[in-house]
């Protein structure tokens, strides 16, 4: 789904509510970085500690926006997943309303796609390639992968830079992918099949660039060329490297194991849904659907503990030699915000959001003070004006920064 039909896609790092829970005022943030400037924040390690516990008055204030939210989602999100980690306050993971519609209440065990925030661990996989010197980030497709670079010319002269920064302006398959599922709910898409589309139906992309998941696709076939082991490998084995035990980027169809939230089309999207599909509704479950189009650009599923943990890398980041991670956080200014290798900086965070069909989520970190937010939903556009209810009171100190 493209950021011209949606302001939640992909990646709008904070996407509302690090506007007052996980912010910072723009008078106070750290530069925004222009293409290939220098990274001057270097992200800071803070493990969490789940024995620091936050106070019961935070809780409880986090606990009523939450059910406030909820009560006025204009998405009609049946659950929220939410999780925040502050050094100094102490650490606090709940979940509030319905994993599944009149039947389910949310747990923090559920498990829920991410979308493109497994763009965040597959660019952690690449760079890690990097640091061990197996490919440069300059190096070309043609170089590592020349059977990829001859199947799709368009690819054959970008970098690895480029792929991992959005900056290859190589059209997205995301939208055209989209319109089919809502057509087919069991629609499968190859990794060829969906690069194909992307440069067939996407977007043109101005430069300098521009988000589009097909890069990351093209990134794939050429890491398996370069690496011999698949996206799905590479991501897991950073998975299993974060301890969290309870994510995975699945090969082919992605059926999330129990327990699972159920994923909601939601008030917004389901109209639009139903115009190509109309036995599709706001309420459609799309638990069922072959949940296969993201692959390393957006197909893996996470809790919402795990997804902490992921923040408190400060998204891979820390698992980076210093010379790489400074590579990382050197940002494009492109439709997606300040964008670095597979990471959106957002004043004084370093965050990335992710949508799928019928799930929403955000990850971010404060690379000085070690503090992490963590939120899914379980509908389409689950986020919208979420800031508007959680944070102000929960969060008043950073709700003070961003006024």
């Amino acid at each position: 789904m493209n950021r011209r039909r949606t302001r939640l896609i992909a990646i709008a790092a904070l996407a509302a509510l690090g506007a007052s829970m996980a912010s910072v005022a723009t008078s106070q943030a750290a530069p925004i970085l222009g293409a290939q400037a220098t990274a001057h924040v270097t992200a800071q390690a803070v493990p969490i500690d789940r024995s620091k516990a936050m106070s019961a008055a935070d809780r409880a204030a986090i606990d009523a926006e939450a059910t406030s939210f909820l009560s006025n989602s204009i998405d009609h999100t049946p659950g929220l997943w939410l999780a925040v980690w502050d050094p100094e306050r102490g650490y606090y993971e709940q979940a509030y309303g319905e994993a599944a519609l009149d039947s389910q209440p949310a747990t923090v065990k559920d498990r829920f796609l991410i979308g493109s925030i497994t763009k965040t661990v597959f660019a952690t996989a690449v760079l890690e390639q990097v640091a061990a010197g197996t490919l440069k980030l300059t190096d070309t497709v043609k170089s590592l992968a020349p059977s990829v670079a001859r199947k799709y010319p368009i690819a054959a002269k970008k970098t690895v830079a480029q792929l991992l920064g959005m900056t290859s302006r190589i059209p997205d398959y995301a939208d055209p992918a989209v319109a089919k599922m809502f057509a087919n709910p069991q629609q499968t898409f190859t990794r060829d099949e969906a690069i194909a589309l992307g440069i067939a139906e996407g977007k043109a992309i101005p430069a300098p660039g521009g988000y589009s998941t097909t890069n990351y696709l093209l990134l794939g076939e050429v890491m398996k060329a370069v690496t011999g082991k698949t996206p799905e490998a590479l991501v897991n084995a950073v998975l299993r490297q974060t301890g969290m035990s309870s994510s995975k980027l699945m090969t082919g169809n992605v059926q999330l194991p129990a327990p699972s939230a159920h994923g909601y089309l939601g008030a917004i999207y389901g109209p639009e849904a139903a115009k190509v599909n109309p036995s599709l509704s706001a309420t459609t479950d799309v638990i069922n659907w072959t949940m296969e189009w993201g692959k390393e650009g957006g197909g893996a599923y996470s809790t919402i503990g795990d997804l902490a943990k992921w923040g408190s890398t400060c998204l891979g980041t820390n698992l980076l030699p210093a010379k790489v991670a400074a590579q990382r956080l050197k940002t494009t200014k492109i439709d997606a915000g300040n964008y670095g290798l597979g990471i959106v900086r957002e004043g004084d965070w370093l965050a990335h959001s992710g949508q799928a069909i019928g799930y929403t989520a955000n990850v971010a970190c404060n690379p000085k003070t070690g503090a992490v937010v963590a939120y899914a939903l379980n509908s389409t556009e689950g986020p919208l004006d979420i800031s508007s209810y959680v944070g102000a009171k929960a969060w008043p100190d950073y709700a003070r920064a961003a006024s």
